[in-house]
Order: structure tokens, then C-alpha cells, then sequence
């Protein structure tokens, strides 16, 4: 069964997708994404590096720290953590234009393959620049 670990960032206790950068969000929500069964909530997780300096990449170690065990990290906006995270590590950045997470894990779900295909190919230690960008009319 292929499965995708997310990580989506919320300052309302995870009602809403924060409009700030991922590492700006109060906490950390994980979802497992079965292809083909809906999601799962795995866990809320504190984001202890968020007064860190803004797009520092101290910053962003600490943060991966934190989601090791995540395959795609989703915010609302790019940034220039993301974009170094695609280029130099094996977690793929997704950007998603939608307000409310149960939207944005719909709006993934409707996308697992081709986000699949994207961690899968990171899981083989192959990095690039992509980072796709969703929206509620994504089919």
C-alpha cells in the first residue's frame, strides 16, 4: 500500500493551513495519505525552532529535525527554505492554495500519484527543484 507522511502548518490547531512559512507556524500537523483510502491525523507536533531567524538555515535543520520521519512538507506560500529543501534534501515542498487543511488533504489525495512519483523518486536519493503548486481546482 503506498502511503505519503505530510506535514501541514496551523496557528488555529489545525483547522486552517498557516498563511505564514512552514517554519513560522505554531505547530506541525501529520497526516498519513493512503493512496486510494483517504488520510489519517497521526499527530500534532510543536514547532520549538519557530523564533528562530527567519529563513536561516539553521532554522530549516531544526525543523527537519523535528519532521524526519514526513515525506512532504505543504504550506501556503514558497519560500527560500523550500526552495532550498528541494534542491538539497529528500522531503518534497508542496505548495497548496487552498484555506482549510480538510480542503488541502482532499486537494492531495486527488494528487497522490503525482506526488508519489515526487517522493519516490527523492526516496532514491534524487533531488530537484520542483515544487508543485495546488489549488482547489486541481483534479
Amino acid at each position: 500500500m503506498k502511503t505519503i507522511r505530510v506535514c501541514i502548518g496551523s496557528n488555529d490547531n489545525g483547522q486552517n493551513i498557516a498563511k505564514s512559512h512552514l517554519g513560522d507556524t505554531e505547530a506541525f500537523y501529520i497526516y498519513d495519505i493512503v493512496e486510494n483510502l483517504g488520510n489519517e491525523f497521526a499527530q500534532k507536533r510543536i514547532n520549538n525552532a519557530k523564533d528562530m531567524g527567519h529563513a536561516k538555515e539553521d532554522k530549516m535543520r531544526a525543523i527537519i529535525g523535528l519532521l524526519e520521519d514526513v515525506d512532504i512538507f505543504v504550506a501556503y506560500q514558497k519560500s527560500s527554505n523550500f526552495k532550498r529543501i528541494a534542491k538539497t534534501t529528500k522531503y518534497q515542498p508542496v505548495v497548496v492554495k487552498a484555506n482549510k487543511i480538510s480542503d488541502i488533504l482532499l486537494i492531495l489525495n486527488r494528487s497522490f500519484q503525482e506526488i508519489y512519483s515526487y517522493v519516490n523518486r527523492r526516496k532514491n536519493g534524487e533531488y530537484f527543484d520542483t515544487i508543485p503548486v495546488y489549488d482547489k481546482g486541481t483534479k
